[in-house]
This record gives C-alpha cells, structure tokens and sequence, in this order.
C-alpha cells in the first residue's frame, strides 16, 4: 500500500508539473493534459497532493452568501470537486464552466453541476450577463491558465451585489495583472474587493501558495 500511495504522490506531481508548465498560448497543450486528467483528477489531487483550496473556498462561499438557493456559476470548475464541496455547504443551483469537455463530463456524471457550459475565458463569453448570484473558482487563476484580462466578463455575469469568491495563484498575482485588475475595477466602481487572505492551496505546503478572495460586483 506504500508503495502504491507513493507511486500516486509521485503521478500527482507530474500532473501538477506538466498542468504548471502550460502556456497560455498553447491551449491545445492545455486540451491534452486536462484530457489525459479527466479520469483520475480527482484522485490524484485529493489523495496524492491534499488539495484542499475547493473546500475553503466553498466555506467562504457559504459565510460570505446566507441563501442557498442562490445561481452559483463554478469557473474552470474542471471535474467539479468545488462544485461538490459546495453541495455539501446547501448549495443546490450550480453550473460548472470549463476549457475541457472530458473534465466537464465528469463533473456532470457525478451530479456536482447542473448546465455545463464549454468556454475558454480567453474568448468572449457568450453567456446571458447578470444571471448568477455567485461565481467560485479556485486552481483557473494560476499558471499557463488564464489572467486577469477574463475578470470585467466574468463580473458580467454576476447581479449587482453578488460577489466572485476566487483562489489566485500568488506566482501570477503581479505577473498576470491581477493586482492592478483589480485596483482598476475598484477605480470604476465595477468591483471592490472585499477581502484578500494568503492561504495554503495544498494541506501539506509549508507556507502559503496563493491569495483566497472576496470580490464584490458594485452596483451601478
């Protein structure tokens, strides 16, 4: 058994490797690998790397958001593993949004999403604006992913009031403009962002890999 849960640690690290390593100008690259992942994703990021960010961010969705029977949109929701959490937490209206068909499959298959829509957040969205109360995410704003270019669309398609409660990984905090992303949606009173903790994206790291936030959409 020791062996075995070795040789899953190490799969996991190489996943983590190759998924660290994408560009985000080779989204073909990023099709491969999330293909390859689909079956074991969850396995390999629960039990070989103690990925633990899905059920933060669904803890601050259920402190920051008092209904449950709100629109939730999870964004790069992958096999839905937040999505799950969050059912857990009472929440029982959630679409999941991914780049990967096969990681969508599967989220549907489980039951942790309702509607699927495939999209690349590099692209314009062409969703109805204004339609979810809540947008989660955790593990999209990270390396070779997207950046914060997608935030003003995604703000879209919250109502007025409702928030984006996100992971951002701290390697692309500056690097992918999220600092002054934000800064400049507070500027024009799009968003403001309500809090921002540095927190552990994996149980076993032995210091914060990433930013937890708290964004609020303004309304106008």
């Amino acid at each position: 058994m020791a062996k075995k849960n070795h040789e899953l640690e190490d799969t996991a690290e190489q996943l983590l490797a190759r998924a660290y390593a994408l560009r985000c100008d080779d989204p073909e690259e990023t099709l491969r690998l999330y293909s390859d992942w689909a079956e074991t994703y969850d396995q390999t990021m629960l039990d070989g790397l103690s990925y633990s960010s899905p059920r933060r961010i669904a803890a601050l969705a259920a402190v920051t958001e008092a209904r449950r029977d709100v629109r939730v949109l999870d964004v790069g929701c992958g096999t839905g593993l937040l999505a799950g959490c969050l059912r857990t937490q009472g929440f029982n209206r959630i679409d999941g949004l991914d780049y990967s068909a096969p990681m969508l499959a599967v989220a549907q298959r489980e039951g942790r999403i309702d509607e699927a829509f495939l999209c690349d957040l590099n692209q314009r969205l062409e969703m109805e604006a204004e339609c979810y109360d809540l947008l989660v995410s955790t593990g999209t704003f990270t390396h070779g992913h997207v950046q914060a270019g997608c935030l003003p669309q995604l703000l879209e398609q919250l109502v007025p009031g409702g928030h984006l409660i996100c992971t951002v990984h701290r390697d692309i905090w500056d690097k992918g403009g999220f600092r002054n992303g934000l800064q400049a949606l507070n500027e024009a009173r799009v968003a403001m962002v309500r809090s921002r903790e540095a927190g552990c994206l994996f149980a076993d790291e032995d210091e914060p890999s990433g930013w937890y936030l708290v964004v609020e959409k303004l309304s106008c």
